[in-house]
């Protein structure tokens, strides 16, 4: 069943917050809090902490979302500077914490893949 699991559809799975190996299973039990094994197949995620990565790709995808935000109301006088201010803090901080667990699972994933070529 793990053998046959393309790194493609293992890195989707990740993305998911899903199993990477059965895709059944949860891959967090919290917010960012990791599962010691696959409450499906039993597949042990030991080792596989995935560290300030998911904190880089999150910063970086945000920035790619806010930017633009950014200058769209900074072109025109549309709002009043508070206004822009608001909107520009609350669609941050929701992508930030939105994509940081999709992040997370995504390097777990990774690193998951990595872990079962080098066995």
């Amino acid at each position: 069943m793990g053998s046959a699991t393309s790194p493609k559809k293992s890195l989707w799975r990740g993305i998911m917050m899903k199993c990477p190996r059965c895709g059944e299973g949860k891959l967090f039990s919290g917010y960012l809090k990791r599962e010691a094994a696959c409450p499906h197949c039993h597949e042990s995620f030991d080792g596989l902490d995935a560290d300030d990565g998911p904190a880089w790709l999150t910063i970086g995808l945000t920035a790619h979302i806010v930017i633009p935000l950014l200058i769209f109301l900074e072109r025109g006088d549309l709002l009043p500077l508070w206004q822009e201010f608001s909107i520009l803090a609350v669609v941050t901080i929701a992508c930030a914490l939105l994509l940081l667990p999709l992040s997370k699972g995504f390097f777990i994933a990774a690193m998951w893949l990595t872990a079962r070529k080098s066995a």
